[in-house]
């Protein structure tokens, strides 16, 4: 299993907010909703957005967002899912997301 290294988005990872993010990302349950979405061609933060939405209790700023892109894509890809499109329009958005990653395996 690789590292994590949040770059650009340091201040925001490491957050009580981006802890909190990072931790759920990571979750069985947060993974297998982001593979459930994913394998039917939606967005991975599509699956989690809702829940995120209930941890953090506001909707994400926009360098949490970025932040949050950021963590999935690493995640997805450590469980063999490959990023194959940006900018992909989500349906569930409580949490902000607009525009989204897909993934594939």
């Amino acid at each position: 299993m690789n590292i994590y290294n949040p770059k650009m988005h340091k201040n925001t990872f490491e957050s009580l907010e981006g802890q909190l993010i990072w931790n759920f990302i990571n979750s069985l349950l947060g993974i297998e909703l982001m593979k459930f979405v994913s394998d039917k061609k939606r967005p991975a933060a599509e699956g989690i957005s809702y829940i995120l939405q209930l941890i953090i209790g506001v909707a994400l700023t926009d360098d949490q967002k970025k932040a949050t892109g950021n963590m999935i894509r690493f995640v997805m890809e450590e469980n063999g899912y490959k990023h194959v499109e940006y900018g992909v329009t989500c349906n569930e958005n409580p949490s902000g997301f607009r525009l989204a990653s897909r993934y594939e395996k």
